[in-house]
């Protein structure tokens, strides 16, 4: 159950200022609030917000540390962005596509061909960004992923699948980024919790449903319940990281080196840890009978492509024929 926004807001408030304050007073150090989309032990995705964490800590003894608060026990998921603009905690970390409601189309590198989605610090896509989230109230730290086509959403179903035609008239449980892509297959897009997936799989309430296994897919025991993987992933998913703007001006130039150096550090991390742990997962979907579906190499193209078309128009409605402009410059849609 939801606590409250109001409530929370109180509760995190009242219950970190008093720590932030002491901190502050007594050592002349800045102590940071986090709070993240999910947990932070069971969430491979939530251990990009944790290492952050832990590299801050490190390269910024006696200078600045950050304190996490917690996820949605504190408060509700989709209302984080908006609490960190607002100022209620300082640090935050979660899926790239939850900034939809504070910064449409501030995700657009979950279609990035880089490596590093944003390019890093000074890459011209990251200071875009870095301008971009400034506008909202929000100062950009980073997109940490896997290496491209590592750690990327994924479609699990009850029925087989060899192309996109056949999801067509399916009831598909979706993430937010997967909702345009599965409108545009013919396909009905169902918003549930993660927590409501294995009874609406199990029941057949929704044939199928969206998630990148390497965010510990088995840790929900979905396997138990799902036949097929279509083994073709889409976008970049990840982690993003991000401050409240005024907190963030606030603070000294070495603390902000410090939070990029960190920031870095955290990309770096996923690079090779989303890979690992989709590899343990795998290893542990196939040993429960599920079964991986290959695409031909036509039908694989045409998945992405239309995939790929329909969250730029997405990208195109709301950032607008100006930005949309330079957004597609960037990122090579030319």
């Amino acid at each position: 159950m939801n606590i409250p926004f109001t409530q929370t807001m109180g509760a995190v408030v009242l219950g970190t200022l008093a720590s932030f304050t002491t901190a502050n007073v007594a050592h002349s150090q800045v102590t940071l609030r986090m709070v993240g989309s999910f947990p932070i032990g069971p969430s491979a995705t939530a251990e990009i917000g944790n290492r952050f964490m832990e590299a801050t800590n490190r390269l910024g003894e006696g200078v600045v540390q950050i304190r996490y608060i917690g996820a949605s026990d504190v408060i509700p998921t989709f209302d984080q962005p908006e609490a960190l603009v607002n100022g209620i905690f300082d640090v935050w970390y979660g899926a790239p596509n939850y900034w939809a409601g504070v910064v449409p189309g501030g995700d657009f590198t979950e279609l990035s061909s880089l490596q590093i989605p944003d390019g890093g610090p000074g890459h011209e896509i990251y200071n875009y960004l870095v301008e971009m989230f400034a506008e909202q109230g929000v100062r950009y730290l980073a997109h940490a992923a896997g290496d491209v086509g590592v750690g990327t959403h994924m479609l699990s179903t009850n029925f087989e699948v060899s192309s996109v035609d056949d999801l067509s008239g399916t009831k598909i449980r979706v993430s937010p980024i997967l909702r345009h892509f599965i409108e545009d297959v013919g396909a009905e897009p169902i918003t549930l919790p993660p927590s409501d997936i294995f009874l609406a799989i199990d029941r057949g309430t929704v044939d199928g449903f969206s998630w990148p296994v390497a965010d510990n897919y088995t840790n929900n025991g979905w396997e138990e319940v799902t036949s097929y993987l279509v083994d073709h992933g889409m976008y970049r998913s990840g982690a993003s990281l991000a401050m409240n703007l005024e907190v963030w001006n606030g603070l000294s130039p070495e603390v902000q080196d410090i939070l990029t150096e960190a920031a870095q550090e955290a990309q770096g991390f996923a690079l090779d840890w989303f890979r690992e742990t989709e590899d343990t997962q795998r290893e542990r979907m196939q040993a429960a009978g599920m079964e991986f579906l290959s695409l031909s190499d036509e039908a694989a193209a045409q998945w992405t492509q239309v995939a790929n078309d329909s969250q730029w128009q997405y990208y195109a409605e709301v950032l607008g024929e100006a930005r949309a402009a330079e957004v597609a410059q960037l990122l090579g849609r030319e």
